[in-house]
């Protein structure tokens, strides 16, 4: 098949960001499902392996970088491919769930990818919601980052192709803090764990 037609078949255009997740060919300009190939832990790794398991079908693009740079709310921007530069529960077409199950089971239209991630925190209303009957949706905003006296959050991608969950620690503090604190990734095959200070987990689901 020419590379006109393939690009046609997949809806790939210049500058297309959505990452690979899915059984066939890598597209040139995706970015890869990354894998904790089988650890039964979690995997830590610095910010220059990170990179290099993300390019392994392009460089990153500048804003790419800089998303990095704010932690683990860029890391899922920049697996969402749509510029957000913001929160990734924000980017549209996102909806969210109570458990991965049905974040995984949503079926996006025209061909759209589903890209899953965690968004971790306190709940709103101080337990978790209910979901609407039909569609097991909750609210994007049914976890909070803020509560009075405190502010915490955590991101996390999963790669269903490789059953991993990846994120960062933190953002990039710059030169000499870096040195102290530097940023490092997380693969795991299971989710970042909740705590006290963070008891509060959605499954989020964008189509792109």
């Amino acid at each position: 098949m020419r590379e006109m037609d393939l690009k046609k078949e997949h809806n790939v255009g210049q500058h297309t960001r959505r990452g690979w997740d899915v059984g066939d060919t890598p597209m040139a300009d995706s970015l890869p499902a990354l894998d904790v190939h089988g650890s039964s832990g979690t995997q830590e790794i610095g910010r220059p392996e990170l990179v290099k398991l993300m390019t392994k079908f392009r460089p990153l693009l500048p804003d790419e970088h800089a998303n990095l740079n704010r932690g683990c709310p860029g890391f899922t921007c920049v697996y969402q491919g749509l510029s957000l530069t913001r929160w990734p529960e924000l980017a549209r077409d996102t909806v969210a769930y109570l458990n991965l199950k049905d974040a995984l089971n949503r079926r996006c239209p025209n061909s759209q990818e589903n890209l899953v991630f965690l968004k971790q925190g306190w709940w709103l209303a101080g337990g978790p919601p209910t979901p609407n009957p039909t569609t097991s949706q909750v609210s994007v905003n049914s976890v909070t980052r803020m509560k009075p006296g405190r502010y915490t959050f955590n991101y996390a991608v999963y790669f269903p192709s490789t059953g991993t969950y990846a994120w960062i620690n933190h953002r990039d503090y710059g030169f000499p803090i870096n040195l102290i604190k530097p940023q490092k990734a997380s693969l795991s095959l299971f989710p970042p764990p909740l705590t006290a200070a963070r008891p509060a987990q959605i499954y989020c689901s964008t189509c792109r």
